[in-house]
């Protein structure tokens, strides 16, 4: 049996799901999401290598010793490392598929897996947890609510392909229209579309826009009046989600001018390239979010207004929203000293 450089990441990635799940050392963590990430993009195949020439494991970067004794040991004998096996153990099969879902990480799954009952098989599970959101039985359990679960269901639902998405030509037709009924009261506003519109991809799910304002009350107020809203779906201090005909969902979230670089950074994406931008900020002593830069040791936050000052504050030089895919582009645009 050979395996693909995409099933090496995907163990490497369930090896530091486990640790994060029992705790283990923050940095062997990321040392393990670091090298699924070098395993998912490496140019040769790495399965190849080994069997040529086993020591040549070394030579991949990010591969520390540890890491390929685990992986040289899943090549030879078919099967993951006694110790990995260790740390499998007492974590549902269900937490490594679940955490391939946006918004869920591996306490979230776990703690999915402990209060809710799934199948072992990965389709099955799936299925039982839109069940239960959809049930209404996730809302039911210690530190999740109503809003955490809508979220677990919709983005289900898209993992499993069952979200409808529209071209990006229908969904930025739609956001415009928005955004000029939005204009003709506030005029002075700026409002930018977020999410997979924003970077331009082909198809686009629900319509995210952010603005920067201090009024958000007044903001937020106006688009619940929109003339194509059937319902508001919820709403907060800084937020709103509407429905429009044809099931189509807008979210306009506001934050004042100065945190606006963040939230804009935050919500455009996409997922796999805030995964890598989150662990570069964790070696430095940071930790990301929609309200700026938090230093890890301080606990002060950084605010920005603007993304360019955003990524500047973590080493890079501003990466447009079409190129953060989650592949190399954080070497592309590191800033030179």
């Amino acid at each position: 049996m050979a395996y693909t450089n995409q099933q090496v990441a995907e163990y490497l990635t369930n090896i530091a799901t486990a640790y994060e799940i029992k705790h283990k050392n923050r940095f062997r963590i990321i040392a393990y999401e670091n090298a699924a990430d070098i395993a998912l993009s490496y140019p040769e195949d790495i399965y190849q290598l080994w069997k040529k020439y086993p020591p040549s494991l070394d030579d991949i970067p990010n591969f520390g010793s540890a890491i390929c004794q685990k992986v040289a040991y899943l090549f030879t004998y078919k099967k993951p490392h006694p110790t990995v096996v260790t740390a499998f153990k007492d974590i549902h099969p269900a937490v490594f598929t679940f955490t391939k879902i946006n918004g869920i990480g591996p306490l979230i799954a776990h703690k999915l897996t402990q209060k809710l009952k799934f199948s072992s098989k990965n389709l099955v599970a799936l299925e039982e947890l839109i069940e239960h959101a959809q049930k209404h039985h996730i809302r039911e359990l210690p530190t999740f609510g109503e809003k955490s679960e809508l979220a677990i269901l919709e983005n289900t639902l898209a993992f499993m392909g069952r979200k409808n998405r529209m071209p990006l030509a229908t969904a930025k037709n739609l956001a415009d229209k928005v955004v000029v009924y939005l204009h003709k009261k506030f005029p002075d506003i700026e409002f930018i579309p977020l999410g997979s519109l924003r970077r331009q991809s082909p198809t686009v799910g629900d319509i995210d826009i952010a603005a920067a304002s201090t009024h958000s009350t007044e903001v937020l107020d106006f688009l619940e009046k929109y003339p194509q809203s059937i319902e508001t779906i919820a709403r907060g201090n800084d937020k709103v989600s509407i429905r429009l005909f044809h099931d189509i969902r807008v979210d306009l979230m506001i934050k004042p001018p100065m945190s606006f670089g963040a939230l804009l950074q935050h919500f455009t994406g996409s997922r796999q390239h805030n995964i890598l931008l989150r662990r570069h900020a964790i070696t430095l002593g940071y930790s990301l979010s929609e309200y700026g830069i938090k230093n890890l040791k301080t606990k002060k936050i950084n605010k920005f207004k603007t993304e360019e000052k955003f990524y500047n504050f973590l080493g890079f030089n501003y990466i447009p929203p079409k190129e953060r895919v989650g592949q190399d582009e954080l070497s592309r645009y590191t800033l030179k000293k």
